[in-house]
């Protein structure tokens, strides 16, 4: 009788946590079903970015126009998704009409972004609670670099957070709504060019008891991946359905370089920070199941991405075979297990402070298949250099792996040309994968082609963006003299509207590699990673550098 009478009283305290967890989420209703921009894609990415945010619980409905007051009740905002466009003269119900202004009049939130404000032009209330609409004199050019300037500080949506870049579909001359105050504004070369300095670009305005947010932001996933927009949607989101804003400011929309030099160590990650903000980690025995670099800041700017959608396995800079005899140590079994067929196996880690705020990273790693034995062996050193007066980072790897098997394959995807050769086969080895919200990319090589580098020999290459804070920022990775292999080329990616941009050494692209047992590899490589724009002289200075100081 006791222990079913302690049975009940854990279950209603389990049951009032889960009451109270759901009483404290924010409840979302996205609007969609109709845009003339690709809703149907934008929509899944919206409802990720709000439930991931651990802030918003989110339903989405396609059929906006079926909506009544009852089942409006349940929400603490809109976000609209849908327009009409062109169909300019459609109207909905009139009592569901009646009870959207009646949601926000009474205190519920409305949200809008780009062309969700574009709908009821014949519907005058609306204009009451909307801005920024597609009018006759309205127009944009091609998707580019847009400037978000931040002209109030003071508003809990925008308190504290820095102006920023992205690439995006700027509207000009959208309708203006003055009862609408403006938290920032947004420029780029185009409205330059008409002579226009900017465009308003993210505005509030109270409606009775309720709020409303508006950006003209957003006009694809593209766009939307920037870590700008997302902090603007949620933040509008929050202020919206509450009045307040509870979320942190990320740091790379803050300025902010107060403090002193400091590291933090714990069981899964080794840190230089400076204050409050990261410079870099590095993390292992996670989930990820790699050890690797994640964050790594150059000034404003995180230079890496860590699992993105397209490629989950990629995590920020780091190394990896593809495949070991055949099993496949570089990708999840599938994307939710964060498991290969191979194991990573780190055996012992040794994270070594400097008093100048450098640091050495030791590790020794065994690989061997699930349940397997161990096929290979690893000692991985990084040095990474002191801070630097520029924001620039430099880390150098040395690898040292020994065979304990009596013969070992080590593989990649094959290349065109062999059988089942893909396009995209050849990669296995160092890696940098790059964040996802810059822009303009490009490439500087050793040999001085920069359109074509996939596949190509050299001794170094560089890959560079204009970064979220609109300053050239980028990586070189240096080949060192004994690592340099007949087989060996560079393996690129460099996709912008997805955005995927990465880029390794690869030591495998032309052809595989066999290791007898007690046989070793002794891999080398410099990363120098820029917080400025840099050129080719610049880096064939850096490459000499780095041969010159392995010669010594």
């Amino acid at each position: 009788m006791k222990n079913s009478f302690w049975v009940l009283i854990l279950l209603s305290i389990f049951n009032l946590f889960i009451a109270c967890s759901q009483n404290d989420e924010i409840h979302v209703l996205i609007l969609s079903g109709s845009n003339n921009h690709n809703w149907s894609e934008t929509t899944p990415f919206l409802a990720k970015m709000f439930t991931q945010s651990g802030l918003f619980s989110v339903d989405v409905t396609d059929m906006p126009d079926t909506l009544t007051t009852k089942s409006l009740d349940k929400y603490d905002v809109l976000v609209s998704n849908w327009n009409s466009w062109p169909e300019n003269d459609l109207r909905w119900p009139a009592e569901l009409e009646t009870a959207l202004l009646k949601f926000v009049e009474q205190g519920g939130g409305f949200v809008t972004f780009h062309a969700s404000t574009s709908a009821f032009y014949n519907w005058p209330e609306f204009k009451n609670i909307s801005t920024a609409a597609w009018i006759d004199e309205t127009n944009h050019g091609k998707k580019s670099a847009t400037e978000v300037l931040i002209q109030n500080n003071s508003h809990p949506i925008t308190r504290g957070m820095e102006g920023f870049f992205l690439e995006d579909e700027l509207w000009i001359n959208a309708e203006k709504n003055n009862t609408f105050q403006v938290l920032g504004t947004a420029t780029n070369k185009i409205l330059k060019e008409k002579g226009i300095e900017s465009q308003p670009s993210v505005m509030v305005k109270n409606f009775g008891k309720g709020k409303i947010f508006h950006t003209i932001l957003g006009h694809d996933v593209r766009t939307m991946r920037n870590i700008g927009f997302q902090t603007l949607m949620l933040r509008g989101t929050e202020w919206a359905a509450t009045g307040g804003v509870t979320q942190k400011i990320p740091q790379q929309l803050k300025n902010s370089t107060d403090g002193d030099f400091n590291w933090n160590h714990t069981d899964t990650t080794f840190t230089l920070l400076k204050g409050q903000n990261m410079i870099w980690q590095y993390n292992f025995n996670e989930f990820h199941r790699k050890p690797h670099f994640h964050p790594v800041y150059v000034g404003r700017n995180n230079i890496t991405c860590v699992s993105p959608d397209d490629h989950p396995w990629h995590v920020g800079q780091w190394f990896s075979w593809k495949y070991l005899n055949g099993v496949n140590y570089w990708e999840y079994v599938n994307k939710n297990t964060y498991k290969s067929e191979g194991v990573t196996k780190i055996k012992d880690i040794r994270c070594i402070p400097n008093s100048d705020f450098s640091a050495k990273i030791e590790l020794d790693i065994m690989y061997h298949p699930v349940d397997g034995k161990n096929v290979l062996a690893e000692k991985r050193t990084i040095n990474i250099s002191a801070p630097k007066a520029n924001n620039g980072i430099l880390m150098d790897y040395r690898f040292e792996f020994e065979a304990l098997v009596d013969s070992l394959d080590i593989n990649r995807t094959p290349i065109p040309g062999e059988p089942n050769g893909k396009s995209w086969g050849g990669y296995a080895g160092l890696s940098v994968r790059f964040n996802q919200d810059f822009m303009d990319s490009f490439f500087i090589s050793g040999w001085g082609e920069n359109d074509s580098v996939n596949g190509r020999d050299g001794d170094w290459l560089y890959m560079g963006f204009t970064g979220l804070d609109g300053n050239k920022v980028g990586s070189q990775i240096i080949i060192s003299e004994n690592t340099h292999r007949n087989g060996s080329t560079w393996y690129s990616v460099n996709t912008n509207d997805l955005p995927f941009y990465y880029f390794s050494p690869a030591y495998l692209y032309k052809k595989p590699l066999l290791l007898l047992k007690g046989e070793k590899l002794v891999l080398q490589y410099r990363i120098n990673h820029f917080a400025e724009k840099t050129n080719h002289t610049e880096l064939e200075k850096e490459f000499q550098k780095y041969k010159k100081e392995l010669n010594q």
